[in-house]
């Protein structure tokens, strides 16, 4: 384990290396007469070696985090390489060539906790169908009986689906090597906060409630989609979500209210963003910025794309809120919509209690697969779900 590495309260040690910071890498683009940037982070290799190095690199982070809520993240090689890149989309492509007899034999469709292959054109944002395809997981584990559940949410505790125990262990040890990422970068998020590393530990411990999905986007000519959206705008209920993508593009960021701009693959970076659980805690911020995914562009030779997002999420039963302490650091927001930034136009009030807000957010997506596993709830049109009354 790490060593606890603290950052002096009033940021000191963070703006000690502001002069430093200007010289790192970004990805500039322009937008309505501004240029918008997209930082390039490089994660230190160790959080004990080089202090500066870390204190630099957090410094960097909350910069990203408060200003855009989306970042490159480049991970150390040992913990991810060209090799497990390679291996994951191999993986991805290899499943989405079977045959779509094969492919439903993993039918979300009988999972209530909403795992398995989702066809084209079954699952939605804010009412409407995105273009993609894709198979969703999350903890492989036994689902709970319902006599030892307490609430709702644990539900979504349960197995997940695989076509071959070859695929099964690809995917297993992207989520090993996920959870490494995820929990070096949640201590360099702390840091950023003049926080102690070990702040948000407690949120993940045993039973962090990760999700990863492996995505496939077909051109709209394919798709026979008359919607040029592969996912339309919306926010993520995660503590951060980690994507990795193919070199097709079409991830959109919105930097200001209807300005969207490109996060353009970048080879050996991951794309990061902040969820709606840091959004809460850090009274906003750190933003959760809305973003969507163009379909390809027809002109591509009809290539799909390819993206594995992977949703660093705490444990069920956590509930986020205004932490007084970050609160005491004296970060504050100039973003006056941030309480508002998109999400009550999409009446997606975001609800604190994590399980909760996953659970609605699922429920939303695919409303078949909730009234067929779980018809003694309903979903309230502000996103609450309730039992129905009989």
């Amino acid at each position: 384990m790490a060593s606890s590495l603290m950052v002096a309260s009033s940021g000191t040690a963070l703006k000690n290396v502001n002069a430093r910071s200007r010289s790192r890498k970004t990805k500039s683009v322009k937008c309505s007469g501004s240029v918008h940037n997209l930082p390039l982070l490089n994660m230190p290799e160790d959080m004990n070696n080089d202090r500066d190095a870390v204190l630099l690199f957090a410094q960097e982070l909350r910069r990203a985090c408060s200003e855009s809520g989306f970042f490159y993240l480049k991970p150390p090689k040992s913990i991810f390489g060209e090799e497990e890149n390679r291996e994951i989309f191999e993986a991805a492509e290899s499943f989405f060539a079977l045959s779509m007899e094969e492919k439903m034999k993993m039918d979300y469709a009988k999972s209530p906790q909403f795992r398995g292959y989702v066809s084209l054109g079954l699952e939605n944002t804010k009412g409407k169908i995105d273009a993609r395809e894709q198979v969703e997981f999350g903890v492989n584990s036994a689902p709970k009986r319902s006599e030892d559940m307490t609430h709702f949410y644990e539900r979504l505790v349960g197995p997940n689906q695989y076509p071959s125990p070859e695929f099964e262990e690809t995917m297993e040890k992207f989520i090993e090597r996920m959870d490494g990422i995820s929990r070096q970068l949640t201590r360099y998020l702390a840091l950023s906060l003049g926080l102690e590393e070990i702040y948000f530990d407690h949120m993940f411990a045993e039973q962090p409630n990760m999700q990863m999905k492996i995505c496939r986007y077909p051109p709209p000519s394919i798709a026979n989609s008359e919607s040029s959206f592969g996912v339309g705008p919306h926010t993520d209920t995660s503590f951060v979500s980690i994507l990795l993508q193919d070199d097709v593009g079409g991830l959109q960021v919105e930097v200001e209210k209807n300005v969207w701009i490109d996060a353009r693959p970048i080879e050996g970076y991951f794309v990061v963003n902040i969820g709606e659980m840091l959004q809460i805690m850090t009274g906003g911020y750190y933003k959760a910025t809305p973003h969507r995914v163009l379909s390809p562009p027809s002109s591509i030779e009809n290539k799909a794309r390819l993206s594995i997002p992977y949703f660093w999420n705490p444990r069920l039963d956590f509930v986020a809120k205004e932490d007084g302490e970050i609160v005491k650091k004296g970060w504050t927001t100039t973003d006056e919509d941030i309480g508002s930034h998109d999400n009550s136009a999409m009446s997606n009030r975001i609800i604190n209690v994590y399980g909760e807000n996953a659970f609605k957010s699922l429920a939303r997506s695919h409303p078949n697969v909730f009234a067929k596993h779980h018809p003694d709830l309903l979903v309230r049109s502000d996103g609450t779900i309730e039992e129905r009354k009989i």
